[in-house]
C-alpha cells in the first residue's frame, strides 16, 4: 500500500509540472510598430494592485519585481527594442502579477450498486462521487503603451497553475518569453 501512495504522489507531481503556460494577447490595431524603437518603465514601484481583481497585489514581492523586470528587459532587447529615459521612450512599459483560487471537480469512476433477491437480481447505477480540487492560478500581464498619446498599443498575459515545485527564476523567465514571443520586433 505505501508503494501504491509513493506512485500516485509522484505521478501527481509529474503532473503539476506539465501544467504549461497559457498565453495570449492583443494588439491595437492603429498602431504603427515601425515608429517605435525605445521603451521606458511605466513607474518605478512594483505593481499595486491585481490586474483581474483591482485588490492589493499579494505576489509582486520585491524579489519578484526585481525578476519579472530583468526578463522583460531581456526580452525587449531581444526584439530590438532599446532602453531610453520615460520623458523621450517610445513606449512606456508596465506589467501586473496576480493570482485567483480555482476550484475544480472531477467525477470519480461510477459504480454500479447490485441488489440479489430470491428471484433475481436488479441493478442500478447511481451518480459518480465528485472530487473537488482546490488550485491557486498566477496570472502575470504586460502592457506597452504608446508615450505620446498615452494609449495601449500591445497587451500580453500568461496563466499558469501554480505548484510549489515551480522554480520562480524558470517560470517568470519562460512566461515573460512567452507572452512577448508575438511582439513585432524593432526593424
Amino acid at each position: 500500500m505505501k508503494v501504491h501512495w509513493m506512485v500516485l504522489a509522484g505521478a501527481l507531481a509529474l503532473l503539476a509540472c506539465a501544467s504549461s503556460v497559457e498565453t495570449t494577447h492583443e494588439v491595437n490595431p492603429e498602431a504603427d510598430f515601425s515608429r517605435y524603437a525605445t521603451w521606458a518603465w511605466a513607474g518605478s514601484a512594483p505593481p499595486a494592485t491585481e490586474p483581474s481583481s483591482g485588490a492589493p497585489a499579494r505576489s509582486a514581492r520585491r524579489v519578484d519585481d526585481a525578476r519579472i523586470r530583468a526578463a522583460i528587459e531581456a526580452e525587449l532587447a531581444a526584439h530590438g527594442y532599446h532602453p531610453a529615459p520615460p520623458e523621450s521612450a517610445d513606449l512606456l512599459v508596465s506589467y501586473a502579477v496576480g493570482t485567483q483560487e480555482k476550484v475544480t471537480e472531477e467525477p470519480v469512476a461510477g459504480r454500479t450498486t447490485v441488489i440479489t433477491s430470491g428471484s433475481g437480481s436488479r441493478s442500478w447505477d447511481r451518480s459518480p462521487p465528485v472530487r473537488t480540487r482546490t488550485s491557486t492560478e498566477g496570472t502575470l500581464s504586460i502592457e506597452l503603451f504608446d508615450r505620446a498619446t498615452k494609449q495601449a498599443v500591445w497587451v500580453g498575459w500568461a496563466s499558469k497553475r501554480l505548484t510549489t515545485l515551480d522554480e520562480p527564476d524558470a517560470l517568470i523567465r519562460r512566461a515573460v518569453a512567452s507572452i512577448l514571443a508575438p511582439l513585432p520586433p524593432r526593424r
